[in-house]
């Protein structure tokens, strides 16, 4: 006997309909396992061999989300879990942990076709709780790749939210050092003199000159570049001497903010004019810090337009505007929201970004949020193919009444022998712990099932295009 009671089976629903003798059955052919709390009851990727009935206490089930076990179902007295007749099942795919002292009762497979045969009811009862099993298990490891794919996003955007956040706070300090200098540094400008009048002719040549060297910097936009190491280099050099020359103090603290205006030494020398080297000594010293000032507001809102920017990306990347129905849907914008939100993959593995949209895709019928979680999944897999320095391309176009989406990379491509098994749910490629193998079977659901769509892929060695296909007018 396996010490356990005909009683203890009687008190599972799933034996409850058997006779005495089927359940005396049971406990002749099992075996109690006892365990105690946190204790290891089996290991994910460990050969699921036994039947498995909690008696006492409870099993915790556990899954690897991002290399660390997260608790995911906990199995309660009077629940079975392992092995089950019928089953697919080969390995755990979580690890098994005590909840407390706990009893077990193992029935091993091998008894398996014995036990049907000797109690009959066990076979539709067996069955309807591997369904039930399945489809929770189906739920959580969906829920589980959601929550991968919200963890990187979020890591990703933390990241990329820190840094105009930290530029501006840093900046803002520096803005109020250099506020608080303006009005000592104007009062020794404006000294009483001979030259005052003077001075305050050439301050507002200065702001004019300033201003216009900034309007065709702006003016010029894309084309216009700062200089590179060498030119900088060599502006430095000029600009230090020039200020050198004219008995200016600590030029070599000037030198920077003045190359970085884009003033030379010819436009310091007329913005000089012909005053005395005290008065241009302290003209300097002051366009310095009006430059600065400028220079740190511009900083500011170039930051903060990012961050409102970042916002704004995860706003259409979410919809959290909108509601959950089929909309009206610009792919283009869903796509440019996605790759925001996997900026940091992008830079971290300096792969460089090519998109190609046709300006007459129009809207798209569709639900808006599984569509970026379509494009989220092709895009990091597609990320995460390729060595560093890959290049991803993005393009989207029209073709009569459809919309057609390709995700392109230049990675290591997909094997032929496992290309017409990667939309199969659990399969996957990655290490245990980085894939559940619902990526590609959640886009295919959403495509064809929801949009009515089409998802191909051709992939060979430095070349694989996932194409998706979107009736407009669904």
């Amino acid at each position: 006997m396996s010490g356990v009671s005909v009683d203890e089976l009687k008190a599972v629903p799933a034996f409850a309909e058997l006779t005495a003798e089927q359940l005396a059955w049971l406990a002749a052919h099992g075996e109690l396992a006892e365990y105690g709390p946190g204790e290891s009851i089996f290991e994910s990727g460990q050969p699921a061999e036994d039947m498995v009935v909690v008696l006492e206490g409870s099993v915790e089930i556990l899954f690897a989300v991002g290399g660390q076990l997260v608790p995911a179902i906990t199995q309660r007295r009077g629940t079975l879990t392992g092995m089950l007749p019928f089953s697919r099942m080969r390995t755990y795919s979580g690890s098994g942990r005590a909840g407390g002292p706990t009893r077990l009762f193992r029935l091993h497979q091998s008894h398996f076709d014995e036990m049907l045969r000797v109690a009959p009811p066990l076979g539709p009862r067996l069955v309807s709780l591997m369904t039930d099993r399945v489809r929770e298990s189906t739920r959580l490891t969906q829920q589980r790749e959601k929550m991968l794919a919200l963890g990187k996003l979020s890591a990703g955007l933390a990241h990329e939210l820190n840094n105009p956040a930290t530029a501006v706070r840093r900046d803002a300090d520096a803005l109020g050092e250099q506020i608080a200098r303006l009005p000592e540094l104007t009062r020794l400008l404006l000294v009483r003199g001979p030259e005052v009048e003077s001075i305050a002719e050439t301050i507002a040549k200065t702001i004019a000159r300033t201003d216009a060297i900034a309007a065709a910097r702006l003016a010029r936009g894309a084309e216009a570049r700062s200089p590179n190491g060498l030119e900088r280099s060599r502006l430095e050099q000029a600009v230090g001497t020039w200020l050198d020359s004219c008995g200016v103090s600590e030029s070599w603290m000037l030198v920077d903010v003045f190359v970085e205006a884009g003033l030379g030494p010819d436009d310091l020398r007329e913005i000089a004019g012909n005053l005395s080297p005290s008065a241009t000594e302290r003209l300097m010293g002051w366009l310095a810090v009006v430059l600065g000032v400028r220079r740190l507001s511009e900083d500011i809102r170039t930051a903060s337009a990012r961050i409102s920017e970042l916002v704004g990306s995860v706003k259409v990347y979410s919809h959290m505007d909108r509601s959950g129905e089929r909309q009206r849907v610009d792919v283009r914008e869903g796509l440019d929201s996605t790759l925001v939100m996997l900026g940091h993959k992008l830079k971290r593995k300096r792969v460089s970004l090519d998109r190609d949209y046709s300006p007459d895709l129009p809207r798209v019928s569709a639900f808006p949020g599984e569509l970026n979680q379509v494009w989220t999944n092709l895009m990091d897999n597609a990320i995460d193919a390729m060595a560093e320095g890959g290049v991803l391309r993005v393009e989207a176009a029209r073709d009569g009444g459809t919309a057609i989406v390709r995700i392109i990379d230049n990675g290591t491509g997909i094997p032929p022998e496992i290309q017409s098994r990667i939309f199969e749910a659990f399969f996957t490629t990655k290490p245990v712990g980085e894939g559940t193998g619902l990526g590609l079977d959640i886009v295919q659901h959403i495509v064809a099932e929801q949009h009515g769509g089409r998802v191909d892929v051709e992939s060979q060695p430095g070349r694989t295009v996932f194409t998706v296909r979107l009736p407009i007018d669904a």
